[in-house]
């Protein structure tokens, strides 16, 4: 797949035609779920990714290609929601628990399963529920680097050079972000 990331990229640099396309195809969900990381919050994430694709498409010609193109994405669409938050500039209006249950069946932690029992899709929910909490109560470091890792499925070198900062950081910042949420 990383071979096929760099070809698509360069079709994408050179204008050929459906190259775009297809990276969108590839890359929308992935891009999805580090967004809501950030804006925790559905809408502003898919416009975040919209927004971020306009972006990579006007920017294209400024791609090097020692950067994995998911790396590059991932970064100017980083950049782009810490933009957004600072834009804000204070915290989202809504409570906790309101973004828990907006997030509920459309975020990036629910689960489906026809098979699964009402008690079992109880058990779920309220898992589901405990996780995106501790999440959300990480440090923003922690929480950004835990959501690149886990949910924008991104290599630790990945997230080391998309946050300009070394692997170690990266590592011990997951570390701690894991132990806090298992706590």
């Amino acid at each position: 797949m990383e071979r096929d990331d760099f070809a698509l990229m360069d079709g994408v640099r050179n204008d050929r035609e459906g190259a775009f396309e297809a990276l969108v195809r590839r890359y929308q969900r992935r891009l999805y779920r580090v967004a809501y990381g950030y804006l925790r919050n559905h809408e502003d994430a898919l416009d975040a990714v919209q927004e971020t694709l306009v972006k990579i498409y006007l920017a294209r010609g400024t791609y090097r290609p020692s950067a994995h193109p998911f790396t590059w994405a991932a970064r100017i669409l980083a950049n782009h929601c810490i933009d957004l938050l600072r834009h804000r500039r204070v915290r989202p209006t809504e409570s906790l628990d309101a973004a828990l249950e907006e997030g509920e069946g459309r975020g990036p932690l629910h689960l489906v399963s026809s098979e699964e029992t009402p008690h079992a899709r109880q058990e779920r929910r309220e898992l589901g529920r405990a996780l995106k909490k501790a999440i959300f109560t990480l440090p923003r470091n922690q929480r950004e680097i835990f959501m690149l890792r886990h949910f924008g499925e991104m290599r630790l070198e990945e997230i080391a050079r998309a946050r300009g900062c070394a692997l170690g950081t990266v590592k011990s910042s997951l570390h701690r972000a894991a132990a806090a949420i298992r706590a």
